[in-house]
C-alpha cells in the first residue's frame, strides 16, 4: 500500500445531472509541518479528479480539508 495526502480544492455540484466534481491536489508545505513536508517531498505535484453521483458520498469532502489516499493493488 502507498499512502498519499491530498487537499480538496473543489467540490462542485452540477445541478442538471446531480453529479459532483471533486478535485484534490497533493498537500503543500504551507502551512508547514513535518508530516506535510514528508508527503510533499514524495508527491510535489499532481491531481485526482472524481465525478461522484452519490450525494452522501460527495458531501463527505470539504474544500480546504486534507485527506489520506491509500493506493492498494487490486
Amino acid at each position: 500500500m502507498i499512502r498519499a495526502k491530498f487537499t480538496c480544492q473543489q467540490n462542485t455540484l452540477d445541478h442538471k445531472n446531480q453529479t459532483a466534481t471533486i478535485l484534490f491536489t497533493p498537500v503543500t508545505i504551507n502551512p508547514f509541518n513535518e508530516e506535510n513536508l514528508t508527503f510533499w517531498q514524495a508527491t510535489p505535484a499532481g491531481r485526482i479528479e472524481l465525478q461522484v453521483s452519490n450525494p452522501l458520498a460527495s458531501a463527505q469532502f470539504s474544500v480546504g480539508n486534507d485527506y489520506y489516499v491509500d493506493f492498494t493493488a487490486a
